[in-house]
C-alpha cells in the first residue's frame, strides 16, 4: 500500500513533509498517467482533512500548471519536425487551436470536475489548444476543488472502514464498473 508508505515518509520527515508532498504531486502531474489518490490519502492521514485537502489542491494545481507548460513546449517542438508523426501532430494542434478559448476553459473545467479522471489527458489537450496559462490555471484549479473534495471524502471513509469491508466494497464497485462497460460496448 503506497499511501501507508507515503504517510510514514511524511511523518518521518515532518519538517519537509509539505514540500515533499508538493514535489510528488508535481511529478505525478507531469508524468500524467499515475493516480494521485494515494498522496491525497497520505495528506489527509498526516495533516488532517482540512489541511490535507488544501495541500492536495495546491500540489495538483502546481503540478497541472508545470505539466501544461512542459507539454506545450514539447508539443510545439515536436510539431515543427519533419516526420509523419510531427506533421500529424501539427495538424491536430492546429485543429485544437481553432476552438474558442472560452470553450477550452469550460472543457477543462468540466473534465477536472470528474474525480479520478486522468489529468494528463486533460492537460495535454489544453496545452495543444490556444488556451493561455491563466485560463488553464483557473479552470483546472476550480474544477479540481470539487473533485478533490469527493476524493478526500472517499479516502476518509476508506480509512475508517475495516480492511475486509473496504475490499468487498472495492470489489463490488469494480464488478459494477465492468458490467456497465460491457453493457455500453454491446449497445454501441
Amino acid at each position: 500500500m503506497s499511501e501507508i508508505w507515503f504517510s510514514g515518509l511524511l511523518t518521518s520527515y515532518r519538517p519537509i513533509a509539505i514540500p515533499l508532498s508538493l514535489l510528488l504531486e508535481i511529478a505525478i502531474a507531469i508524468v500524467g498517467v499515475l493516480p494521485s489518490y494515494f498522496i491525497t490519502m497520505a495528506n489527509v492521514a498526516v495533516f488532517g482533512i482540512w489541511w490535507g485537502t488544501i495541500l492536495s489542491i495546491a500540489g495538483e494545481s502546481l503540478g497541472a500548471v508545470l505539466a501544461f507548460l512542459l507539454y506545450r513546449k514539447g508539443l510545439n517542438k515536436l510539431s515543427r519536425g519533419k516526420s509523419r508523426f510531427s506533421t500529424s501532430l501539427g495538424k491536430r494542434m492546429a485543429q485544437l487551436s481553432q476552438a474558442p478559448p472560452i470553450r477550452a476553459f469550460f472543457l477543462v473545467l468540466a473534465f477536472r470536475l470528474l474525480p479520478y479522471m486522468p489529468s494528463g489527458a486533460v492537460t495535454i489537450a489544453a496545452a495543444a489548444s490556444r488556451m493561455n496559462i491563466f485560463a488553464f490555471t483557473t479552470a483546472s484549479t476550480l474544477g479540481k476543488i470539487p473533485s478533490l473534495v469527493v476524493e478526500v471524502a472517499s479516502v476518509s471513509l476508506a480509512m475508517r472502514l475495516p480492511l475486509k469491508l473496504f475490499l468487498v466494497l472495492l470489489g463490488g464497485v469494480i464488478v459494477i464498473w465492468a458490467v456497465l462497460g460491457l453493457i455500453r460496448k454491446k449497445s454501441v
